[in-house]
């Protein structure tokens, strides 16, 4: 993986992190992070397992937790409404 994509995942994930409560509440904008979250949590599992770099494994691992996280409670937030 590049270090390019690794950025382009951790700058998204911090984009949601700092915008959970100011996020647009249209379901269909929560649906979208929803399902753009779920691919990046794939993605990063599929990348951390075939990582041999153990400092880049801790950091793609760290990734995957935010970005549950963020699904987490975006859907909480969902189904809250």
């Amino acid at each position: 993986m590049e270090k390019t994509e690794i950025k382009r995942i951790a700058d998204y994930i911090r984009e949601i992190e700092d915008g959970l409560d100011k996020l647009d509440c249209r379901e269909i904008t929560i649906q979208r992070h929803i399902t753009k979250l779920h691919l990046t949590i794939g993605r990063l599992m599929d990348i951390t397992c075939n990582t041999k770099d153990p400092q880049v494994k801790g950091l793609l691992t760290t990734l995957e937790c935010k970005a549950r996280r963020c699904k987490e409670r975006i859907e909480t937030r969902l189904t809250v409404r």
